[in-house]
């Protein structure tokens, strides 16, 4: 991930007739991250969401099994291993 400034730089630079690999041996960064910026691709300090979390799947499966049977503790389900709990 650039920085605000090292974006700003790297446009810049890129106006100036540097190439990708001298922009990113400047930056000391990667030239596919630094490509990545320039073609905007990515911007800087925008982060993509994480996907989905991922116990999703089994929520719905052990909210009817709680509800179902509320003595049950959640090291019973399948869907939980011992050490998680």
């Amino acid at each position: 991930m650039l920085t605000r400034e090292e974006d700003i730089g790297a446009h810049a630079l890129r106006r100036q007739g540097w190439t990708i690999s001298a922009i990113a041996r400047h930056l000391g960064r990667d030239r596919k991250t630094v490509r990545a910026y320039l073609t905007g691709g990515r911007v800087a300090r925008v982060r993509r969401p994480a996907g989905g979390a991922p116990f999703e799947p089994f929520l719905e499966y052990d909210r009817e099994r709680f509800t179902g049977e509320p003595h049950l503790w959640a090291r019973h389900c399948p869907t939980t291993s011992p050490r998680s709990v």
